[in-house]
């Protein structure tokens, strides 16, 4: 069952976010690209292999924007707080590039947030679904019994966006997801106005 949470007001615009949103090359003087009558979160995007490498944070490529744009959408067609989200993108930076990745890094992860089929997060199938995993990673899925970011509500709002990933990710290095905080800021305030996608 989804919880609604009360905390869903979107991130204060400060002049660091906008210096960091400067930097990932996403917004120009705070103002949010337009939504988009062009995202396409076809199944054959969902499940697309994408075995690349790389983040720059100055110039994400049309592919991580497109996954980090299917990361917003989901989190926003579930209520998720925007706190959530940003933990959810700043996850995706670290795990994968923000790419759907089919290569095996890590024993039988794979996927947007590297999910392990050996640790119940579905089949190898399932993790390589963008849809299914950004669903589990939000704990809104019932394909998986482990426990998505809903499950620590509404504790994780008083969390750092890396503490938050990391509940969810169980890394065995969990400082690496705060250290993308700002740049996953200033993608959602780039991106944050992405219809909802239930799929």
């Amino acid at each position: 069952m989804t919880i609604a949470h009360p905390h869903t007001d979107r991130p204060r615009l400060t002049r660091r976010h906008l210096l960091a949103a400067s930097a990932v090359g996403l917004v120009g003087i705070g103002i949010a690209a337009p939504a988009s009558a062009a995202d396409d979160f076809s199944p054959a995007f969902r499940t697309a292999r994408e075995d690349l490498r790389g983040w720059d944070p100055a110039a994400p490529t049309e592919t991580q924007v497109a996954n980090a744009r299917l990361i917003i959408a989901v989190g926003r067609a579930h209520r998720i707080a925007d706190h959530g989200i940003v933990s959810a993108l700043a996850a995706a930076i670290v795990e994968s590039w923000l790419y759907n990745r089919y290569e095996i890094t890590d024993g039988t992860s794979g996927g947007l947030f590297q999910q392990q089929t050996s640790v119940g997060w579905g089949t190898s199938e399932q993790v390589r679904d963008k849809l299914l995993a950004a669903r589990a990673y939000y704990g809104v899925s019932d394909h998986t019994p482990n426990p998505g970011l809903q499950d620590y509500a509404p504790g994780y709002l008083d969390l750092s966006v890396g503490d938050a990933a990391q509940k969810v990710q169980r890394s065995a290095y969990p400082d690496r997801y705060q250290a993308h905080a700002e740049e996953a800021t200033a993608l959602l305030m780039a991106h944050g106005d992405v219809a909802p996608f239930h799929g």
